[in-house]
């Protein structure tokens, strides 16, 4: 058959393939749409929906169910019910004023007609006689018809009044009917508004709850295609217009959509439901609208990391706590990590990592313990030595001096201890520089032995000589223990000769690592050294942090001759090897060809005896593992730390981080390598195997990793993780940072200044530190008893003081005084304030941190001002004298009735001391300012009646009843006017070497229960 179609295709087979693409593309089409539709957030959306509804209805219940318990809910339904009665029952009376009011408003409607046709007719008259008085018009009709139409005007105004005012005594009348129903009922509702507000929310969210109409439209809204018009379930996003992300180079305002899942983030009372419905922890601190830091002005992965814009688990970069987690995840959610996206989701166990990059001025950072304790492992260990960060830019180095070493040990003994610190002192924070798993060979301990021999060879033969003096006493080591125990040594150190298995590291536990355990010392150092040191550390060691606790000979002797006692048999039977030529050859060429040939390097070494071999190689090594950087030591004055420098360590791309031959056994992720590094730092020299050993790379012995292993353990690991991921670069608004005001400065640099120099070793502010505390109980148990022991009041009584109210309390002047000349202010206290060598800047910043704590500022104040037997005074001194004061306090050299343990502060010292205003609020509440303190209230006649004040007390404090803080200052002027010597010191030590302190001691019961 011949093709009639004048065309080059078959029309019908076009019209076959064109229904064929068009049912295709319908069906890709609809899978668009399905798979648009279907995201993996609805499913969470939905059923937090449901939780949301649970929740709501048992609220509502919970309500009911309180209505029904409620008395005055139920008094006022009766009063409602009996106002709703009477309105009944004046029904034909409402009707009545109602038509009544109905017919005036009528009448009003159409005065207010008249006025207002009326008025606009005026205007038109007025023009046109302002028009004729210009000469434009006939001027008396004008005239006539403006001041009639005035009249007019104003008579319809003044009916229309008329009107208006009998519509508003109808309404009044109105209103005093139902008065009595619209108080019971707005007391009602105010009552169920809670209830009225959930049952409005759950019209909302709960379909059954709907009307007809809108449950339509809830089905409606979210139907395909249509659901872009306001859907229920949709994504949700913040945008943080002035924190920026960087994307492709660009700039762009963070956008955060983690709420389109975390659907209960910001609500309360999902606190125990699942992920990821759960409440945000601490809702007042973060997240709430109304907490210092709302989820819309601060998003979510400015804080925990991870990509904001995603709206899938994966695609938002969480990150599992560990393999198990990782696992649970890949089986749970499809979930794998996204390797190429570098600000990864903080894994759990370092979420606080997001506080430092604001908060990095804080120490402690309130709330933020795992970071708190990063900032305080990370100064302990002295890593601020070896890399450089800006926040311990003007630290002292964390470790001692060396360059009176000599004077201080044997060369025996600082052989072992470079060589392995923790078989002498298990929890020193001198790390492992050898025996770790690169240098532990055969060969490898050889060269070290000779290595640490060589540094300490150096060492000893720089030392400069100590001028020491000779103890003139005999010491008496039972006292020295008591003195140890009672002086506040314990506040810094700890005598633990084996590790506590219930170790458990926090900043309190590390208030007493501030200085060392004190075990070994006989096999570490001599008497006559000790001696000296406790008398004065600073002719040691000028930047120590161990202060002067102005220790007589005796008591110098007594304590050295205690420490002195103990020794470590099995460390000082460790064979010190002798110096091998050969193996000082190699470690000495291996530095000098650094510089020189090989020949010129075999001269050298020809022409070099043992000794100078040693201390030529000893000096490169110091310098090579750093030793210089926590010690000071002659030669090394001006090297630099041999470490990077940390300070955005947490901004640092992963792929400068070198995973070694660990890509498969390590997670691909900068906390993992930085936990590693710090677990095992040598583990980037070794070579993973199959069956779980490792092998060593062949690398030369100065190629070498030299980072040395502290024995920290995980969560010590976990909190300097954290310091490091929060060391970052990220630019942060002022907007969102701390307001840097006088006062937050001077808070926050006290703050360091005091973690810094353990202040909270002793002392406590605010219900932390305290350290010392666990001491004095032991302390109290041996010149006491146990009941003593056990008895908090009383070993807060014998503990250094609580700091609270500081600033408001001392007078600033005296404070500085004080601290540069310590005296005795609390007779009965055995542990001593001691001296710091600190500069008045130093003492000042205490005196600020005080200062601005308390909401004071260091304006000058005017002394307080008093007559001496006024009648103000005399009040005062009734006052005192009805209280017994003295029971407790000195008055000059006068001593206190009671026992020396109640003894309190000398009284003379307050006028000099002691801040008027804060005595009122003691005065008022011991208990409020210092919980736990002994001083009572002091007691005031307030409700009395007055002639028996008159009688009992005195005309001068019955004058003044009624007015406690009157009372009160009487009894400052009475305190202000006491006369007498303030040092006290020799008269308490007289008292306490005849009488002791006067513990109430319970003496054993003689009628045992069996002779019974």
């Amino acid at each position: 058959m011949i093709n009639q179609q004048e065309r080059y295709y078959n029309i019908l087979k076009l019209n076959k393939w064109f229904a064929i693409s068009s049912i295709l593309f319908t069906l890709i089409w609809l899978l668009v749409f399905s798979n648009d539709f279907n995201r993996p957030w609805k499913k969470y959306q939905i059923e937090f929906r449901e939780l949301e509804i649970e929740k709501t209805r048992a609220d509502i219940e919970i309500a009911n169910i309180n209505l029904d318990e409620n008395k005055d809910y139920a008094i006022l339904k009766v009063q409602f019910e009996e106002a709703l009665t009477k309105v009944k029952s004046r029904q034909d009376e409402i009707e009545s004023i109602q038509n009544k009011i109905q017919n005036l408003e009528a009448v009003l409607y159409a005065k207010n007609q008249i006025f207002q046709f009326t008025k606009a007719d005026l205007d038109v008259a007025k023009y046109d006689f302002e028009q004729a008085e210009h000469g434009h018009g006939d001027l008396a009709s004008t005239k006539k018809e403006y001041e009639k139409l005035s009249q007019l005007t104003s008579s319809s105004k003044l009916e229309s009044e008329i009107v208006n005012s009998k519509i508003e005594t109808a309404n009044n009348e109105l209103k005093f009917i139902r008065q009595s129903l619209k108080t019971a009922n707005d007391a009602i509702s105010a009552i169920v508004r809670d209830k009225n507000l959930l049952e409005k929310k759950l019209t909302k969210i709960d379909p059954e709850a709907m009307s007809f109409s809108n449950k339509l439209a809830n089905i409606i809204r979210d139907v395909p295609v249509l659901d872009f018009i306001d859907p229920y379930y949709e994504v949700k996003q913040v945008v943080v217009n002035d924190l920026d992300e960087d994307l492709v180079f660009m700039g762009m305002p963070k956008v955060d959509r983690c709420m389109t899942c975390h659907m209960g983030i910001d609500k309360k009372g999902f606190e125990n439901q699942p992920q990821p419905y759960t409440t945000h922890p601490r809702l007042d601190e973060f997240v709430g609208e109304s907490s210092a830091h709302p989820m819309s002005l601060y998003g979510c992965t400015s804080c925990h990391g991870g990509r904001g814009r995603g709206t899938g688990f994966t695609s938002s970069v969480h990150m599992p706590q560990n393999e198990e987690q990782a696992h649970e995840w890949e089986m749970k959610y499809n979930w794998e990590a996204l390797h190429h996206w570098e600000n990864k989701m903080l894994p759990l166990q370092y979420t606080e990592a997001g506080c430092y990059k604001c908060h990095s001025d804080n120490m402690p950072i309130k709330g933020a313990e795992m970071l708190s304790l990063g900032l305080a492992t990370f100064e302990k260990s002295g890593c601020y030595s070896c890399h450089e960060m800006e926040r311990w830019a003007e630290a002292p180095k964390p470790g001692p001096s060396l360059y009176k070493m000599a004077s201080k040990t044997t060369r025996d003994w600082s052989y072992r201890w470079i060589m392995e610190p923790r078989s002498f002192r298990h929890n020193t924070w001198m790390p492992h520089f050898f025996k770790k798993g690169n240098n532990s060979s055969t060969d490898d301990l050889t060269r070290t032995e000779q290595e640490v021999l060589a540094m300490t060879e150096y060492l000893f033969e720089n030392s400069i000589e100590y001028s020491q003096k000779k103890s003139p006493l005999e010491g008496d080591p039972d006292n020295g223990r008591l003195l140890v125990s009672s002086y506040g040594c314990m506040g810094c150190h700890q005598i633990e000769p084996t590790p506590n298995p219930d170790y458990e590291s926090s900043i309190q536990a590390l208030r007493i690592e501030q200085g060392p355990n004190l075990i070994g010392l006989g096999s570490k150092t001599n008497k006559q050294w000790l001696f000296n040191w406790l008398q004065n550390p600073y002719s040691y060691h000028p930047d120590t942090k161990m202060p002067n606790l102005r220790l007589s000979d005796q008591e110098a002797t007594d304590i050295a001759s205690y420490l002195i006692k103990d020794k470590n048999i099995i460390f000082d039977s460790t064979e010190v090897p002798k110096p091998n030529n050969d193996i000082l050859n190699k470690i000495s060429s291996d530095f000098l060809s650094q510089i020189y040939t090989s020949n010129q390097v075999e001269k050298k070494l020809l022409n070099m005896t043992i000794q100078e071999k040693q201390i030529y190689s000893g000096e490169k090594l110091i310098g090579h593992y750093g030793c210089y950087s926590c010690h000071n030591i002659d030669g090394f004055e001006d090297k630099k730390p041999i470490g990077i420098s940390l300070n955005y360590e947490g901004s640092k791309l992963i792929s400068k981080l070198d995973f070694g031959l660990w890509h498969e056994k390590i997670p691909h992720t900068k906390w993992d390598w930085f936990y590693n590094k710090i677990k095992q730092p040598e583990i980037f020299d070794l070579i993973p195997k199959e069956d779980g050993s490792v092998t060593v790379k062949k690398l030369k012995p100065l190629e070498k990793s030299r980072m040395p292993h502290y024995g920290l353990n995980d969560k010590e690991i976990t909190s300097l993780v954290t310091l490091i991921m929060g060391l970052v670069n990220d630019e942060i608004p002022e907007s969102k940072l701390p307001e840097k005001t006088p006062a937050f400065v001077a808070v926050s640099k006290g703050e360091q200044f005091i973690h810094t120099n353990n202040c909270l070793g002793c002392h406590k502010i605010d219900g932390e530190g305290g350290a010392i505390w666990p001491s004095t109980a032991k302390w109290l148990k041996e010149v006491a008893d146990q009941t003593n022991a056990e008895d908090m009041s009383l070993v807060q009584s014998f503990s250094p003081p609580l700091l609270n109210t500081q600033g408001q309390k001392t007078q600033p002047q005296w404070l500085l005084n004080w601290f540069k000349n310590i005296s005795m202010v609390r007779p009965h206290l055995q542990a001593r304030m001691p001296s710091f060598d600190y500069t008045d800047e130093e003492w000042n910043k205490v005196i600020a941190y005080f200062q601005y704590k308390d909401k004071l500022s260091l304006t000058y104040e005017n002394p307080h001002q008093f007559t001496l037997n006024s009648e103000s005074y005399k009040a005062g001194e009734i006052i005192q004298e009805m209280g017994a004061c003295n029971n407790c306090h000195f008055y000059g050299d006068e001593k206190p009735k009671q026992a020396a343990l109640t003894w309190a502060p000398n009284l003379v010292l307050s006028k000099e001391r002691l801040r008027p205003e804060w005595l009122i609020e003691w005065y008022t509440d011991p208990q409020k300012i210092m919980p736990g303190t002994k001083m009572p209230a002091p007691y005031i006649p307030m409700e009395e009646p007055v002639n028996s004040v008159r009688e009992v007390w005195g005309p001068e404090v019955a004058n003044l009843m009624g007015d406690s803080t009157r009372l009160y200052t009487t009894l400052i002027d009475w305190n202000w006017g006491i006369e007498g010597p303030k040092d006290v010191s020799a008269i308490v030590r007289k008292h306490l070497e005849i009488e002791g302190y006067g513990f109430i001691i319970e003496e054993d019961d003689d009628w045992g229960d069996d002779e019974w």
